[in-house]
């Protein structure tokens, strides 16, 4: 209920500090006026809005969708990592999503959910805020009320916040559009009913997604007006945030909207129906594209180690989590899946130069069964021979192999070799748009040459692979760039997760003897039971005097139930009350005794 949910974030939200996030409590109300009510507050708010975000697409509670795709492995129940990702423990299979207000695992469903709409939140009060006549440059005084003094004059910043506050709605909308199954679309302009009861039906999935490309659109014009503004180096972080400018801005929006297209569907079905011309037409404008640069928000000292950071965080630490045997038999040459009886071996094989010999760090260290780098090892893998998993929790959770690529975003208690959990944050790379851009000229049936061109960026340059040609059937093509897909998307929050239910993937249970032995069965590129997206949390429907419903279990894996999803009204509490009724008077007209 977003009346509701505005009302909770603005009771909490202050800006004691350029990106200091928004739920920290402020009882003070004239400390809140001026923080939603003049230039620096509500820009202030922009850069809280960024931090938010971080937390929202690579918080705590989204690691267990990293292990859901087995991306990474944990056994741990942090974050419920071991409940979701589980083969035949508490469920038959996978588990469904917990979708209760109580439980410890329905945060995993809030998460997000609360995240998104909070960027949303202070994006929105931004920009109505400025509908409302507010400015942000050196004309705009508070003698005026912060208004315009004199028409014409110089709005560069203005502008540039607008920019922001619009592609933050964008973000927040295109968050929610990939994970839920529907969520309310609104802004500046919306008005909501004072009761519960008279809300609208959530909007679907689609059309979220719409809302974000539309969003990011606008921001895309708006940032064109003025050619020389750049972002405050405070909103991507402290103590080493990074100033983009607007360009740089337009070439960021455009490679959100070819994530946006390239990663919603939930199934290979949708897969096919993506609009993959719209993939290339966004992916060759983006950060890839004219000077190349990564996206970054720089973790500082009060964001690290259980602060915002946690995929890449715990995905790099060498006593938390692994590489899944799943990716692991991919990109080596003599480890297999499932983890077999006494471990994958190290030094590890393979001709890829990113996962090279599996040595890592200046020294051997035997705590971690890791041996000191040499010229042969990788960039982003190293193999340690310690099992850090308890092996009653299933011994299927195990692995050798262990992702360094972001080692200094890792615990600040593993030191290895010298790192202390701070440093820039990647999350979007050119590698990333690159594979966007290809996989849009392959299935959209356009240039195949360009397309092994962009694959070769990450292939050859950074893997050190043999380098494709476009010739190649197109089997061939999607295989090495799946391949990539694995590397280059590890890490970056869900993005694993999304990349594998919409990859089609199929593969029965493996059988002994064999390299397969035990092997989990696939379908549609997931372990059955896993759900492939959430639903609306059961916190917000009750909010709002709704069923709640779930997916995955025991439960379709992303169909909502009769009178569910966004097309239509979610029953409420009087709706079930008739249908408890009227089952009631079944029973007893039917004559059943029970």
């Amino acid at each position: 209920m977003l009346r509701s949910f505005t009302r909770r974030v603005a009771l909490v939200a202050v800006v004691v500090a350029a990106a200091c996030n928004l739920d920290v409590s402020n009882p003070n109300a004239p400390d809140a006026n001026r923080a939603f009510g003049d230039p620096a507050g509500l820009q202030q708010l922009l850069g809280g809005a960024f931090r938010t975000w971080v937390e929202a697409r690579d918080g705590y509670y989204v690691m267990p969708l990293t292990t859901q795709a087995n991306n990474y492995t944990a056994s741990w129940n942090n974050a419920s990592i071991r409940f979701y990702s589980s083969v035949g423990a508490d469920c038959a299979s996978r588990c469904g999503w917990t979708n209760s207000p109580t439980a410890t695992a329905g945060l995993v469903i809030e998460s997000q959910w609360y995240g998104y709409y909070t960027v949303w939140f202070a994006a929105t009060h931004v920009l109505q805020a400025m509908k409302d006549g507010i400015c942000f440059d050196a004309d705009c005084t508070a003698t005026n009320a912060w208004k315009r003094e004199t028409v014409g004059s110089d709005s560069t910043v203005t502008v540039r916040n607008k920019t922001i506050a619009q592609m933050l709605q964008g973000m927040a909308f295109a968050g929610l559009s990939l994970i839920y199954d529907s969520a309310f679309v609104a802004d500046e302009n919306t008005v909501f009913p004072a009761s519960p009861a008279d809300y609208p039906p959530f909007n679907s999935r689609t059309e979220v997604r719409a809302a974000a490309l539309q969003k990011f659109e606008a921001a895309y014009v708006t940032a064109a007006v003025y050619p020389t503004w750049k972002t405050e180096k405070e909103w991507m972080g402290v103590d080493g945030g990074v100033a983009y400018t607007n360009v740089q801005i337009r070439q960021l929006i455009r490679t959100m909207e070819a994530e946006l297209i390239a990663m919603w569907p939930r199934n290979s079905t949708e897969n096919a129906a993506a609009d993959w011309a719209s993939v290339v037409t966004y992916a060759s404008q983006g950060v890839s594209s004219g000077t190349p640069f990564e996206w970054v928000f720089n973790i500082d000292i009060s964001a690290r180690d259980a602060g915002i950071e946690y995929v890449k965080s715990w995905g790099n630490s060498i006593l938390t989590m692994r590489v899944d045997t799943r990716v692991a038999a991919l990109i080596t040459t003599n480890h297999v899946d499932p983890w077999p009886s006494g471990g994958n071996p190290c030094p590890t094989t393979s001709p890829d130069l990113r996962v090279g010999d599996g040595g890592y760090g200046t020294d051997d260290n035997p705590d971690f069964g890791t041996v000191a780098a040499d010229a042969g090892s990788g960039t982003d893998y190293a193999c340690s021979t310690a099992a850090i998993f308890p092996a009653a929790r299933g011994q299927y959770h195990q692995s050798n192999l262990q992702h360094i690529r972001w080692h200094w975003l890792a615990g600040v208690g593993e030191g290895l070799p010298a790192d202390n959990g701070t440093g820039p944050d990647p999350f979007y790379t050119p590698e990333m748009n690159d594979l966007l851009w290809a996989e849009g000229e392959i299935r959209s049936g356009g240039n195949k040459v360009l397309a092994a061109s962009k694959i070769n960026n990450s292939r050859v340059t950074r893997g050190g692979l043999p380098a494709l040609t476009g010739s190649e059937a197109d089997t061939v093509l999607i295989d090495a760039l799946k391949y990539e897909q694995e590397i280059e998307f590890m890490g970056q929050g869900a993005t694993a997760f999304f990349n594998r239910r919409r990859s089609g993937y199929n593969a029965p249970a493996g059988t002994c003897p064999g390299t397969s032995c035990g092997r989990f069965p696939y379908v549609e590129g997931l372990i059955p039971g896993t759900p492939r997206q959430m639903p609306v949390p059961a916190k917000e429907l009750s909010l709002l005097l709704r069923s709640s419903y779930t997916f995955g279990g025991s439960k379709p894996d992303m169909v909502a139930p009769v009178g569910g999803g966004g097309d239509t009204r979610r029953p409420t509490v009087v709706d079930r009350w008739h249908e408890i009724q009227a089952a009631r008077s079944r029973a007893f007209l039917g004559g059943q005794r029970f």
